[in-house]
């Protein structure tokens, strides 16, 4: 039986008498995980404290079904992690610095300075090697820190605000590496960010968080039903089990909302009508409280899982 890639169980993170993560439980088997949410919400405390970087105040954090706590040194040998902020040797070349980082995680010399050039090739820095990081500029560096993640082949790649600070075009670069590590590596991604249109584009799966809360967790595919024509609908909750199972027998895909009686209800890619909602809802014999589009978007999934939505 295969392990879930991460498992947090009532993680609780405090920096003093400041909460920073509030008992959060969720399972990720894997594939490409966002963790979703603005500036302080969490993103970057999680983060730690499953890299092992930050003591839990209580909780517990699974890695491939192994306790980060007790097997910290052998997990991290399958773990990348590329930080938000700058992280590297001065004085040293590229490629020498991601040589010493593939040394220092067990990679024989030799290898690791083999190693460290195809990463540099891959991220596209090649021919600046050999150049000093700290005259990299910014879009550089962040491709540098990605390689300095890869340079020991982990399993799983943590990355935290991977595009910050990029302008479109590099922006755009970053991702299309993102991508190539995770469809042609099969590498598991968790990706920090506040950058919604990254998200969407890179993960198939999203934490949302917001004040150390974990506020919903779902498949890209489930938080953007609309744009397959979904509609989401409510009905008295008394009702919600009888809509609920005609709904399926209707040959639906329904998923609960956020509130009781609430569902997002669509049907392959096939146009869900509002007529199609009173039909179903005649044939539950329920009434209609409510029926309107789903989330168009990511960006209006997220604002109605923090309920900001206008």
């Amino acid at each position: 039986m295969s392990k879930d890639v991460l498992s947090l169980d009532n993680l609780v993170v405090r920096y003093g008498s400041y909460q920073a993560l509030h008992g959060i439980s969720a399972n990720f088997k894997g594939g490409c995980l966002g963790l979703l949410g603005a500036n302080g919400a969490g993103k970057s405390s999680m983060l730690r404290s499953i890299l092992g970087l930050v003591r839990p105040h209580s909780g517990q954090v699974n890695i491939f079904g192994e306790d980060v706590a007790k097997n910290g040194i052998s997990l991290r040998s399958r773990i990348g992690y590329m930080p938000e902020r700058d992280s590297y040797i001065g004085a040293v070349s590229g490629v020498r610095g991601i040589a010493h980082l593939a040394q220092i995680c067990g990679i024989p010399a030799n290898d690791a300075m083999l190693r460290a050039h195809d990463v540099m090739h891959f991220v596209g820095l090649g021919e600046e090697r050999y150049r000093e990081v700290e005259t990299y500029s910014v879009g550089m560096r962040q491709r540098y820190k990605l390689a300095a993640a890869l340079s020991h082949d982990p399993d799983v790649l943590f990355l935290d605000e991977p595009t910050n600070g990029l302008d479109p075009k590099s922006r755009a670069r970053m991702l299309g590496l993102i991508e190539r590590i995770t469809s042609e590596y099969n590498i598991h991604l968790i990706l920090a960010s506040h950058l919604l249109p990254d998200v969407e584009r890179i993960c198939d799966q999203v934490w949302v968080l917001d004040e150390g809360n974990l506020m919903q967790t779902a498949t890209v595919a489930e938080l953007t039903a609309a744009a397959r024509g979904a509609k989401r609908v409510r009905v008295a909750h008394e009702e919600a089990q009888r809509f609920n199972a005609c709904a399926q027998d209707s040959n639906y895909t329904v998923i609960p909302g956020k509130h009781l009686g609430e569902f997002i209800v669509s049907r392959n890619d096939e146009v869900v009508s509002s007529a199609m909602m009173f039909e179903l809802a005649n044939t539950a014999k329920v009434n209609l409280l409510g029926v309107r589009p789903a989330a168009r978007s990511l960006e209006d999934a997220f604002l109605e899982a923090l309920e900001l939505e206008a």
